[in-house]
């Protein structure tokens, strides 16, 4: 067998070592110039920006509310009818309007209820007979019931926190402006630190002060926020921008 001499043992493995590195880079990612995918929409390159929940409109909340306001009636004694036409102030009956809340009640202002021997709730279009289960002219809030079958058909309001409300926050109030029924108008929380006197001459302390329109025949109707959450029940109203709510607050110690 001939011997290799030592300048071709020497080229050879050259040849052998370069193949073996090109092999390398072949079978490696050292080598690899492929371009690579960039992102796209159904690869995001990082997270999505969470997503605000957003208020709703005042005619969004009226939708929600507007089958948990109802017309309320008070009679007076004596009468054995019901009068005709739009509500005045001489026909012996105190309109008003009214709410439902949980556990098939519903509230109202006590100076709707008081003095009558005959409390209605209109549902469906319909006079529905209620009991005046509980009545605070201290705090001028009534809380009323009705036959349990007709109470199952009650959507109740949820309810907010009159403590957390400040002054240039959505306000929206339900009711029943001269027998207008379930009419809306909305404005802003003017303050949320207001007095007002109560039927029986006390005061109520951290009463709401709101720029929406009421009227005779609101009383008793939810103010709600931007949540469409109760956060007062109308009780007065002054004209020219002003008018007041209890702060629900006190309605859930009245409740009860």
């Amino acid at each position: 067998m001939r011997a290799i001499s030592p300048l071709f043992a020497a080229i050879l493995g050259g040849v052998v070592s370069g193949l073996a590195v090109a092999a390398l880079f072949v079978f490696s990612d050292t080598g690899d110039t492929t371009a690579r995918p960039t992102p796209t929409a159904e690869t995001p390159s990082r997270e999505a920006e969470p997503v605000e929940a957003r208020p709703m409109s005042v005619g969004e909340i009226f939708s929600r509310a507007r089958a948990s306001v109802f017309t309320v009636e008070g009679r007076e004694p004596g009468l054995d009818e019901w009068p005709d036409g739009p509500p005045r102030l001489d026909d012996g009956v105190a309109t008003g309007t009214g709410f439902a809340i949980a556990g098939g009640r519903v509230v109202t202002n006590q100076r709707v209820v008081a003095g009558a021997d005959l409390v209605t709730v209109r549902l469906g279009g319909r006079r529905v007979r209620a009991r005046v289960v509980r009545s605070d002219a201290s705090s001028d809030l009534a809380i009323l019931r009705v036959a349990p079958r007709r109470a199952r058909t009650l959507r109740p309001l949820p309810l907010g926190d009159s403590a957390r409300v400040r002054p240039g926050d959505t306000a929206v109030a339900i009711g029943n402006p001269y027998g207008l029924t379930r009419s809306v108008t909305s404005g802003v929380v003017s303050s949320a630190r207001r007095r007002i006197e109560a039927p029986d001459g006390s005061r109520i302390a951290n009463a709401i002060q709101t720029d929406a329109a009421i009227n005779p025949g609101n009383s008793g109707g939810p103010l709600l926020d931007e949540d469409g959450r109760v956060i007062g029940v109308m009780a007065q109203g002054r004209g020219d921008g002003i008018a007041f709510a209890v702060p629900v607050n006190r309605l859930k110690r009245v409740a009860p």
